[in-house]
């Protein structure tokens, strides 16, 4: 099966593996999603000055932007997805997005603009539109969930929610390089595992199989069906190997338990397909967190989006400096305060796996009119809320 890629060099080196289950049509690498949507500025092979065969073909296609073409014409069947290209350094010039590096390559003396990230980050939910045609002429998007760890995770995770959150017949591979240092340097083991979950979509029995992404975030744990054609299931939640929680039937392919006590815990999914047998998650130990009073905290730490209902309750009823969180995802910040990253606060705050307690102690101690008042002013919020918190709401 044909695939066309708009990656770096971590989808570059699993391409280089026998295992890579496809054969590659357009590789579209070192370059910026809104570089990709941006005018040219034409310019010859013979006017970038290096004799480094990449960087020459690397900035033509960026100047000229001869990739998007490539990509709109294409029949492939399917794209694929890493964002570690966002990384590189971006420059604006009347109104389009160039890599610095380019410019730099370049005889002529441009009058340019460097691009902060947050910026850059705001210019690409301007460019969501012309996202979504390119991948939806694509029968399927697989979205490579990797990050560089290291300053700009949040900004790319930021980018990989906007693509999940806005494409629909996407697949999702999760790299499970938390532990790797430098990702365009991982161990073979990396990229052995991302292509062996390749393997699996690509396969002839792919009808046939339960493939699934999965993880445990906080006190979290969820999957993701990668199958993109309806299909029912039901999601059961097994704690120390034995039945403990289970959901309703479904055609939802995202699933997620909140755990609040500690345990072994996995997923077994049955679709609703004759001949398919259900299927475990791998097993996750978590460990429940001490209680914690939001009292002494100056900061409060932002949660998934189905509890920020929670958030705001906590905000209403306590004095908060800032929120710690994602701020490429809130430029604006939140709810009237500033949005920090992680490593910009140096002292304890108010984790988000504490939310809930927090918020259930502030609704006990509530008078009957001031919770019907909160659940009317939030009630779009409290649509996502698990189903636990609408019984206790009485939604």
């Amino acid at each position: 099966m044909n695939i066309d890629i708009f990656g770096s060099k971590f989808s570059a080196r699993l391409t280089e593996f026998r295992s890579f289950p496809y054969s590659v049509k357009n590789f579209v690498s070192g370059t910026s999603f809104l570089s990709l949507f941006s005018k040219p500025y034409p310019k010859s092979m013979k006017e970038i000055n290096t004799s480094d065969i990449v960087e020459i073909s690397t900035a033509h296609r960026d100047l000229n932007k001869a990739n998007l073409a490539k990509l709109e014409e294409s029949n492939s069947e399917v794209l694929m997805i890493d964002l570690l290209s966002e990384l590189n350094d971006i420059v604006e010039y009347e109104g389009s997005y160039f890599n610095r590096r380019s410019f730099e390559l370049i005889d002529d003396n441009i009058s340019y603009h460097e691009v902060r990230k947050i910026d850059q980050f705001r210019a690409l939910i301007d460019r969501m539109d012309d996202i979504l045609v390119l991948a939806h002429q694509y029968k399927q998007v697989i979205l490579i969930d990797v990050l560089p760890q290291n300053e700009y995770d949040s900004f790319i995770l930021g980018i990989y929610d906007l693509l999940y959150n806005n494409i629909d017949n996407k697949l999702v591979i999760s790299s499970g390089n938390e532990a790797v240092k430098d990702i365009l340097d991982a161990p073979l083991e990396i990229y052995d595992a991302v292509n062996q979950q390749l393997r699996k979509i690509n396969s002839d029995n792919y009808e046939n199989q339960l493939l699934f992404d999965e993880k445990l975030e906080g006190n979290v744990l969820s999957v993701f069906m990668n199958y993109i054609e309806e299909r029912y299931y039901i999601y059961e939640l097994y704690k120390d190997g034995r039945p403990f929680k289970k959901s309703h039937r479904t055609d939802s392919r995202y699933c997620q338990f909140h755990l609040d006590e500690a345990g072994k815990y996995r997923i077994r999914v049955t679709a609703e397909v004759d001949g398919i047998k259900p299927r475990f998650s791998d097993t996750y130990i978590y460990k429940n967190v001490n209680d914690e009073s939001d009292e002494n905290y100056q900061y409060v730490e932002m949660p998934k989006k189905e509890n920020l209902w929670m958030l705001r309750l906590v905000l209403q009823n306590s004095d908060f400096k800032g929120i710690i969180g994602n701020p490429f995802k809130y430029p604006d910040g939140f709810n009237g305060l500033e949005i920090y990253l992680k490593d910009e606060i140096q002292e304890d705050y108010l984790k988000k796996e504490s939310l809930l307690e927090n918020a259930l102690n502030i609704i006990y101690q509530m008078e009957p009119k001031e919770k019907q008042e909160f659940i009317k002013t939030h009630q779009e919020e409290l649509e996502h809320a698990s189903p636990f918190v609408k019984s206790y709401l009485g939604l």
